[in-house]
Order: C-alpha cells, then structure tokens, then sequence
C-alpha cells in the first residue's frame, strides 16, 4: 500500500486521511510552543473543509476520513447535504457508506488501514504525524528537504531557479553583521519565514533585528530561518500552480492568482484566462525536476504546489510545497463542473458564518448552486468545519468558490443572508484579467 499526496483522479482505489501535517514536519510535538499548537489547533479546524472537500476528490468506491467532530450535533445532516451538493452539480462523489471518523489527536494511529483494501493512502503532507503510515523514514526526510524554505534558498542558484535576494541564518546569529546589512540594503522591510503553517501564518514583514528577535522569543535558539527581498506588488504579481510529479513526466496541473486578506492566505483566483510565458512555464518545470531529483515521485503522480511571483516574462520563486495545496480544490472542482469559460473568472474563499445563520447560508447556496443559479453568479460549495470559533457567538468556516460576477454575489448574499455574515467576501476583489 503506498502512501503520498497524490493527484486526485486517480484510477486505483484511494483512501483520502487529510489532517494538519505541517507543524509536525518540522517540529516535534513535545516541543512546540503555544503560538504553535494555537496555529496548529487553527490549521486542524481548517483542514476539516478539506476532508469534507476530499467527497468530490475521490470515485463511489474510495473511502475518506473525517475528525470525530462530524459526528457530533448537527454536523452529520450539513455533511450529507453538502454530499448531495457535489452530486446536484453533476459530480460522483465517495459514496457515503464509505466515510470513517477517528479521534482528532489520534487521526492516523486510529486508522485501520487493512480494513478498506484500498491501493493508495492519500494525505495532507508527509510528516512526522503520519509516520505511523510510512514503512520508513526516508518519505519524511525527502519530505523535510523539498518543503524547507532553507534548502530552496541554498540551493537555488546552482539548480538555475530565480528566486528573490535571500539570507539563510538562525535566530542565534540575529546579531551578526550580515543579517543588519541584509535588511538594510532591501528597504523598507524584508519578510521573514520560519517553518510552520501553511497560508502565510509563518511569514511576517520586518524592518530591523529586534521585531525579529520579538517575533521569534518563544522559539528555540537555533531555530533556521529566511530574510527575503519582499517584492513590490505593484509591480510583481503572486502566483501559484500545482504540479503533477511523476517518475516520467513533470506536468502543470493548474495557474492561479493567490489572494490575501490582512496578511492571511483565504483563497484564489482562477480564469482559464490566466496564462504562463514559455519562460515562466520552463523554470516551474525546472523546480519540478528539481523536486524529483530530491525523491519527491511516484508512477501515479504525487502533488507540488510552486508559489512565486511575476512580472511580464520575469518570475521568482518564493516556495515549494509538497503537499495538497488550498488551491488545488477549488480548481478541481471547477475542472469537474466543466468551468471552461475563459471569460468566467472564479473566486475560492474561505469566510465565516454564525452558528445560528447556518440554515441561511446552506439555504443561499442551494439558491445559487452552480447549474441552477438565476443569477450572472453561481456557487460551487468545498467544504465547512464543525469546530465552531468563539467571535461575538459561535462562527462556522465555510469554504466555497463563487463563479462568475463576485459583486453582484455580494448584492444577493445580503438578501439571504443578515447582516455581518460572510465578512471576507466583502475585502475580496479581483481585477479584470
């Protein structure tokens, strides 16, 4: 049985385990510090809209998996609607006799992986927290060095990958000449990135050694880390695409424009429109082969998320992630509706709706499905978590892609549903591409 993030479609029988994986990468858990297990507890509540998603990733005959929370309440009868969502839009999704729940703490160890006969064991990352999945730990290591935002830095200029003008210290060496002189020629401000979470929680912009030193008190002494030239993004564009990485070929699975709300990664913008240069498409191919000299392969196709930015014919690569990215989702998903329309653009997002308006929205999303909306907007729902957060009442993260006209989306949201709900909607906006 193999284990891996591999590429939705698979012919072979997957059984989907989706949990938080990118703290453990690494980090051990014994030794993670309360902003940690605080992103990780975040992450874990985010990565339950993934596994509701993983329904429509998979065949009737898969099987998928789910955090014991979805039994709990009310959460069972949102799960089976949102199963009959993905079939209402034309999908075939993993039949319902085939979903299993296990401990949130205990996700992987809980797993009776004899049980399904399945081919392929698909999850999140290769990390630490699954080794209990891995026949060895040779997937951990070759997970461990094509994730690192350190080996990247290092290893780039002689792999030919453009990638911004880069620092790779520690925190104990903050007070070498060097990093001063870094931040110092890269005005007003560098980013810094440490490991940890995905979606931007483990990248900050900084100006002088001591907001570093602030930022990283709570971390260990020789904790690794980056200062990188932060580009101007009035000038560069970010970017991301998913590769296919394959023993024989390398492929582009799909383009996107990342899209940000207060510093937090929330979702993409996609639109058959959104193309790459020949440039820009040999060098992500380049990071590919790159990524497979280091392991990171499989004869079925294991996923690779390349986050850089562009500017015209010139690109820079800022990361590499070897894992189910965010944005793999919805792009998916609109491959699976049949979103082709090069002028539709779609927007995937993740916002939040009370407790208590929960019937409203599912409501508004039944009204605006795609297939059947009235409206120059439809609605192509992902994913929803039941671990409810406490913000003036109990919210629900909901996660959707909104195709075609995102204002008028907004205008019709606000009849179905009360004021205040969907507040992320309101600071999304693209421009035309």
């Amino acid at each position: 049985m193999k284990v891996g993030s591999f590429f939705p479609e698979q012919e072979e029988r997957v059984f989907y385990a989706l949990s938080a994986d990118d703290l453990e990468l690494h980090f051990s858990r014994e030794d993670l510090n309360a902003k940690q297990l605080v992103d990780d507890s975040e992450n874990k509540s985010l990565m339950c809209c993934l596994q509701v998603a993983s329904m429509y990733f998979g065949k009737p005959e898969d099987h998928t998996s789910f955090y014991e929370n979805f039994l709990k309440d009310e959460w069972q009868e949102v799960l089976v609607r949102y199963h009959n969502f993905f079939i209402q839009m034309g999908m075939n999704p993993i039949s319902l006799d085939n979903l299993h729940y296990y401990p949130l703490d205990n996700f992987y160890s809980s797993i009776d992986l004899d049980r399904d006969d399945v081919d392929l064991i698909s999850i999140h990352l290769v990390s630490g927290s699954n080794q209990c999945l891995q026949s060895d730990e040779l997937s951990l290591r070759i997970s461990q060095e094509v994730n690192s935002k350190m080996r990247l830095a290092e290893t780039a200029p002689s792999k030919n990958i453009p990638v911004p003008s880069t620092l790779v210290t520690r925190k104990n060496r903050l007070d070498d000449p060097d990093v001063e002189g870094f931040i110092s020629n890269h005005p007003p401000a560098v980013m810094l990135k440490v490991m940890g979470l995905s979606g931007a929680r483990n990248v900050i912009e900084v100006s002088s050694v001591k907001e570093i030193k602030t930022y990283l008190a709570d971390y260990k002494e020789d904790l690794e880390l980056v200062l990188q030239q932060k580009l101007d993004i009035s000038i560069w564009t970010e970017m991301t695409v998913d590769l296919i990485i394959k023993d024989t070929e390398i492929t582009i699975a799909n383009t996107r424009k990342i899209l940000f709300s207060e510093g937090i990664w929330i979702g993409n913008y996609l639109n058959s429109n959104i193309t790459l240069s020949k440039k820009q498409h040999s060098a992500l191919i380049k990071v590919g082969e790159y990524v497979r000299s280091l392991g990171y392969s499989a004869p079925e196709g294991l996923n690779c998320g390349i986050d850089f930015f562009i500017d015209g014919e010139d690109i820079m690569v800022i990361e590499i992630n070897a894992r189910y990215t965010g944005g793999l989702f919805p792009a998916e998903i609109l491959n699976r509706i049949g979103v082709t329309n090069s002028d539709t653009g779609s927007v995937a997002f993740f916002d939040m709706v009370s407790r208590d308006k929960l019937k409203e929205y599912l409501t508004f999303i039944d009204k605006c499905l795609y297939g059947k909306s009235p409206y120059n907007f439809s609605i192509a729902p992902m994913g929803f978590s039941p671990n409810t957060i406490e913000m003036d009442g109990e919210k629900v993260n909901v996660w959707q892609v909104v195709v075609g006209d995102l204002e008028q989306f907004k205008a019709v949201k606000k009849q179905f549903l009360s004021d205040g709900e969907m507040p992320v909607s309101e600071r999304v906006f693209v421009e035309s591409s």
